[in-house]
C-alpha cells in the first residue's frame, strides 16, 4: 500500500504537464491562423490584464500549499502515513497545478478560433 499516493500524485502531475504544454501549443497556434486570416493575435487587453493580475495569487498559491505540506510532514505525525516519495509527488502534483494554472491564465484562448486546430 505504500507508495500509491505517491504514484498517483505523479501521474497527475505528468498529466498536468502535458495539459499545459498542450494548451500553450493550441493558443500559439490559433494566434497563428487569425493572424494569417487577418485577425487579431491577441485577446482584448482588458481581459488579459485581469488575467495578470491575478497570476501573484496562484504563486501564492502552489507557496503557500508546499509549505503547509512540508511543514504538516514534519512537524506532526504524517510520517507514519506518507512515505518521502508520497511527499515529493504531492509536492510535484501541486508545482504541476500551478504551472498549469499559470499557463492557462497567461496563454488565453478568449476570442480565438480552435475549430481549425
Amino acid at each position: 500500500m505504500s507508495y500509491y499516493i505517491g504514484m498517483v500524485a505523479l501521474l497527475l502531475a505528468a498529466f498536468y504537464f502535458w495539459r499545459s504544454t498542450r494548451h500553450r501549443k493550441l493558443v500559439i497556434s490559433a494566434r497563428e491562423r487569425a493572424e494569417a486570416n487577418g485577425g487579431q493575435p491577441e485577446v482584448d487587453p482588458v481581459w488579459t490584464a485581469m488575467g495578470v493580475s491575478f497570476m501573484p495569487f496562484f504563486l501564492f498559491y502552489g507557496a503557500f500549499a508546499s509549505l503547509l505540506l512540508i511543514g504538516g510532514y514534519f512537524l506532526s505525525d504524517l510520517k507514519t502515513y506518507l512515505t518521502l516519495f508520497d511527499l515529493f509527488g504531492l509536492l510535484m502534483l501541486i508545482v504541476a497545478y500551478t504551472g498549469w494554472i499559470l499557463i492557462r491564465t497567461h496563454y488565453n484562448k478568449l476570442g480565438l478560433d480552435f475549430a481549425n486546430g
